[in-house]
């Protein structure tokens, strides 16, 4: 027997919500507004519990990666918010190291204390 395929898949409403990619968010208040909204509509579209987080490029501050608790609803307990976020934007930058050389600096903004893991 061949073990399942491990994927994760974002909300289909995420796209809907962040729909210009190269918007900044320049300030804090402005980041952790996105991911409050981001915690907001995965409850109210039933697709996670109450947790938002994003990935930020701290110079531009364009949003690099969302995250969003998919605990739930993926039957996952390490799908949290700042886990899929870190996740996404390790896929998008093609790296599994968003400090290292030639990446921009980034930023976790969670909606809540990230979680230890």
């Amino acid at each position: 027997m061949a073990y399942p395929t491990i994927e994760l898949k974002v909300p289909n409403w995420m796209d809907r919500v962040l729909t210009d990619r190269n918007q900044a968010y320049p300030t804090t208040t402005e980041r952790m507004a996105v991911v409050i909204e981001l915690a907001r509509r995965n409850v109210d579209a039933g697709s996670g519990g109450p947790f938002g987080a994003a990935i930020f490029d701290r110079r531009s501050g364009r949003l690099v990666a969302p995250g969003v608790n998919m605990v739930i609803p993926e039957n996952c307990s390490v799908a949290h918010a700042e886990v899929t976020a870190i996740m996404l934007a390790q896929k998008i930058t093609g790296t599994y190291d968003l400090g290292g050389a030639g990446v921009p600096p980034m930023e976790l903004v969670s909606s809540t204390e990230p979680c230890a893991m």
